[in-house]
């Protein structure tokens, strides 16, 4: 693991393309997901809402760069100061599907930022994998899989 990086993996025990489809369903994360919320403005632009109901709760503009099958990629921030650069990437395994949650930060606040933040930013990843695991079983289940 870099040093200005958070990444946390989960072993989902449901299909690839169940999980695919929950991941990149953004209208759908307000119903399932208790950390993020993804607001298409136009195109790949997105208005995110992080650690929703928490002290840590913040906004920014995002952008999706890359939703190529099973790598979801996105970033946002600002450049100069605290950028991050997230992937969640997917890989089918003999158990389901493994999901890695990996972001990056650069920035000259980023190292500062991390200090302070790695555990909450480490939980509120683990948070959002095991909710997407429920909600891909729960796919898997209503497709009668």
């Amino acid at each position: 693991m870099q040093e200005n990086e958070i990444r946390t993996e989960l072993l989902i025990p449901a299909p690839i393309d169940d999980v695919w489809r929950v991941l990149v369903d953004f209208g759908g994360y307000a119903r399932w997901n208790p950390v993020l919320e993804y607001t298409q403005v136009d195109g790949a632009r997105t208005k995110v809402k992080a650690a929703k109901g928490t002290p840590f709760e913040r906004d920014f503009d995002g952008e999706i760069t890359s939703a190529d099958k099973y790598v979801l990629a996105s970033q946002g921030g600002d450049p100069e100061t605290f950028f991050g650069r997230h992937r969640w990437e997917l890989s089918e395994t003999d158990g389901g599907t493994l999901l890695v949650n990996v972001e990056s930060f650069t920035g000259t606040m980023a190292g500062d930022v991390l200090a302070q933040t790695r555990e909450v930013l480490a939980a509120e990843f683990d948070a959002f994998n095991r909710a997407l695991g429920v909600e891909a079983q729960a796919e898997g289940v209503a497709r009668g899989v």
